[in-house]
């Protein structure tokens, strides 16, 4: 069922995200996470970071609707929201989603290993592990995290075609260089919405 123009608010900085954790994408697209007042926290609870030292664990405890405790392990939550800032799970670790829009983007760590000699069997990882940072987007109409690079971009914004017309337009460089502007552009064109 489509919603009304009217029953939603677009995103803005400031935006007041519902502060807890989110088991899944649909959770954050509605603003509707576990709330913080239900979620059995550990440590001092008066911490601003509550819910980051809570989420440290492998696993987490929250009451349901019925006031009934459930353990859920934290690598299978989607993320959370805590102090106006929300924080999506992604290579094993939470990291802060810094532009928020129908386009969001974030960076990650990434580790990586460096291979001294053949391996024992295939995929095997061994050798000195390397960490690097790396951008992410997220496209928040399908909820799937792309490497943020040219390709990515394309995707997307073929769901424009006077934005996808100019950005294909441009040669390869300028289009690296223009991959924020264009992030931007069509976040304004296209503003992400939530439920009130």
């Amino acid at each position: 069922m489509a919603v009304a123009q009217t029953d939603s608010v677009a995103y803005s900085q400031g935006f007041a995200f519902t502060e807890g954790v989110y088991l899944d994408f649909f959770q954050f697209r509605s603003n509707k996470p576990i709330p913080k007042s239900r979620i059995v926290l550990d440590g001092d609870t008066t911490r601003p970071d509550i819910l980051k030292q809570t989420l440290s664990k492998s696993t987490f405890q929250w009451r349901d609707s019925n006031g009934v405790v459930q353990t859920t392990k934290v690598n299978t939550v989607w993320g959370y929201s805590e102090n106006k800032t929300v924080y999506a799970l992604l290579n094993s670790q939470f990291n802060r989603i810094v532009v928020i829009g129908s386009i969001c983007h974030f960076t990650s760590y990434v580790t990586d290993y460096r291979y001294t000699g053949p391996g024992t069997y295939p995929n095997q990882q061994y050798g000195a592990p390397v960490e690097t940072l790396q951008q992410y987007i997220l496209d928040v109409a399908t909820g799937q995290y792309y490497i943020f690079q040219i390709s990515a971009m394309e995707y997307i914004l073929q769901r424009d075609p006077v934005l996808y017309a100019e950005y294909t337009a441009l040669k390869k460089k300028q289009k690296r260089d223009q991959m924020f502007i264009y992030l931007r552009k069509y976040n304004e064109k296209h503003p992400l919405m939530f439920p009130r």
